[in-house]
């Protein structure tokens, strides 16, 4: 029986505006590499605290402008309220994670960050989550609107959701083990299971 939802931050309970078309301009990051490994990738010290401080300034500006996605209060308030386990692990760095959640007044049990564990779809946070809450890895669903999220729940061996938010979903998505629209789906779908 389900114990736990953990969700990815951006675009999955809160919006996310980055542009990361000028991000990677920026940043020099080729379009088949991932940014946070391109920035780690360089040889030089001072080269990556500058490349870092783009990355932290783009999160930071988009932190204050972000909304909360239709439905997640709604949801959050009853996973309260069934005595779930709620969390979050997102790519973003702490400082911009704390002001979305506090400004959109989101609380979770948990919140990792990319300072806190290697980045997503390495598993490493959602496996501690699990261990902290001593639950079997089927005891948890991780939710998300990225394919990292979906790798990192199978890498973790839970059960994964892809949350599409009306969007067409990408093919490598059908693997997830749960597809929805929006978080009023899965909302929907866990009360009629749990």
């Amino acid at each position: 029986m389900l114990k736990a939802v953990v969700f990815d931050l951006d675009n999955t309970l809160v919006s996310c505006n980055l542009d990361f078309k000028l991000l990677r301009k920026e940043l020099a990051c080729p379009d088949d590499k991932d940014l946070l490994e391109h920035v780690a990738s360089s040889s030089e010290d001072a080269k990556r605290r500058a490349l870092n401080d783009i990355i932290l300034r783009h999160e930071i500006e988009d932190a204050r402008s972000s909304t909360l996605m239709k439905g997640a209060h709604e949801l959050l308030k009853w996973m309260e309220e069934k005595h779930l386990y709620s969390g979050v692990i997102t790519r973003n760095c702490r400082q911009a994670a704390e002001t979305k959640l506090k400004s959109n007044k989101i609380k979770v049990h948990e919140l990792i960050t990319r300072e806190d564990f290697p980045a997503k779809p390495n598993p490493a946070s959602l496996l501690f989550l699990i261990e902290k809450w001593q639950l079997a890895s089927e005891q948890v669903i991780y939710v998300g609107d990225h394919e990292y999220d979906i790798k990192t729940a199978e890498n973790a061996g839970c059960l994964s959701c892809f949350i599409s938010n009306g969007n067409v979903t990408p093919p490598n998505m059908t693997e997830a083990t749960y597809t929805f629209a929006s978080l009023g789906e899965l909302h929907h779908y866990l009360v009629k299971t749990l």
